[in-house]
């Protein structure tokens, strides 16, 4: 299956994540990268990943703790 940003889309939709919290949705090549904003109550939590065919890679990165969604460093 190529992780086309519709599909990953419908994986993230289908695993709870409203469209809001879907940022920087993009496919580069047989990759797909996106951006989840998981702020809540103050926090800065965001996940940053990438799809390409059967492996999916997830990391946490920090978003500024108010104001519209950017993703900050990654946090490793």
């Amino acid at each position: 299956m190529e992780p086309t940003p519709t599909k990953v889309r419908a994986i993230l939709n289908d695993l709870g994540y409203v469209d809001e919290r879907i940022h920087d949705l993009k496919q580069s090549g047989a990759t797909t990268r996106f951006f989840l904003d998981l702020r809540d109550k103050g926090g800065r939590l965001c996940l940053e990943g990438s799809a390409a065919g059967e492996k999916t890679v997830v990391d946490k990165c920090v978003a500024p703790a108010t104001g519209p969604f950017t993703a900050g460093e990654r946090k490793q």
